[in-house]
């Protein structure tokens, strides 16, 4: 007896699909049925949501008070992952590339004028199947003064299966000054996000210093900026935050909020590029990404 088997039994080998903010088709979507047909069976994609901006804050420009006062970093992009069957799929999906939230207004005397950073924008693939919020945009200084809490926090970080902004870690908090020597209430880092299972936590916003030109002396240091989707038993997806750094137009140091981090996409793309994170300083948050890989089983 002999049996004869029809058809191939070539797999087409795994391939990796990025849709980022670069895209040029506006409104992206995935033709599940287009690679079941080429002979794919199962999908691994991973959602990162954008990074919320920086807060605006008072910049004197060396005239005036004098006064170097950031707003707090934005929060880092969530993170979700999820894996399945291609066939259960809708035959047309939807994808949404989360865009980094934009950076607040600085001003060189009103903090009624100063702005809160925006807040970073989600990312989905079939719109439920895959999602992860953006952070929330870092606050804005809401004082000149070198004496009170300018209330400069960090943005709170994004949350993997959310599009409402922020769910994820909490920002950093502006201490009640002058710091140093002696703070009544010290400021506080942004938290690090976690990362259970296939949900990861976008890190928190550091919060912002105060300090003066040309001098450099400090009323108020920043903080650093917290961890995204971090689990020490699992670094495979965690993206470090940033440390407050120095201001070198004002040599004021350690006044500039740290940023904090979204993750990585490393299980699906084997890179080790972090997206959706909230830069050191006074930017705009980075965009989040959807990376898909398809294999044959």
């Amino acid at each position: 007896m002999r049996f004869e088997l029809s058809g191939s039994l070539v797999h087409p080998n795994p391939l990796v699909i990025v849709y980022d903010i670069t895209q040029s088709d506006s409104d992206p979507h995935f033709d599940t049925q287009k690679y079941i047909d080429m002979g794919y069976t199962h999908f691994d994609v991973i959602c990162i949501g954008g990074g919320g901006g920086a807060g605006g804050g008072i910049d004197t420009n060396n005239t005036g008070t004098l006064v170097r006062n950031y707003g707090g970093a934005g929060g880092g992009g969530g993170f979700h992952r999820t894996l399945g069957l291609l066939s259960a799929l809708a035959l047309d999906c939807p994808i949404v590339i989360g865009d980094g939230g934009a950076v607040g207004t600085n001003h060189v005397s009103d903090p009624n004028l100063t702005t809160d950073g925006g807040d970073g924008e989600p990312s989905s693939f079939n719109d439920t199947t895959c999602r992860a919020s953006g952070g929330k945009g870092g606050k804005r200084a809401k004082t000149n003064s070198t004496s009170v809490t300018t209330q400069a926090d960090g943005g709170e970080g994004g949350r993997g299966d959310r599009i409402i902004a922020g769910g994820g870690a909490a920002g950093g908090v502006a201490g009640i000054g002058p710091q140093p020597p002696d703070s009544a209430t010290p400021a506080t880092p942004g938290e690090d996000g976690t990362l259970f299972q296939n949900i990861g936590e976008g890190g928190g916003g550091g919060s912002g210093g105060i300090g003066k030109y040309p001098t450099g002396q400090v009323y108020m240091k920043g903080t650093a900026g917290g961890r995204g989707a971090y689990n020490p038993g699992d670094t495979s997806v965690y993206g470090p935050g940033s440390d407050p750094g120095d201001d070198a137009a004002s040599a004021s140091k350690t006044i500039v909020p740290g940023g904090a981090s979204g993750a990585k996409a490393s299980p699906v793309n084997g890179l080790p590029t972090v997206y959706g994170q909230s830069k050191s300083g006074h930017f705009p948050g980075d965009p989040g990404v959807v990376i898909i890989r398809l294999t044959a089983q």
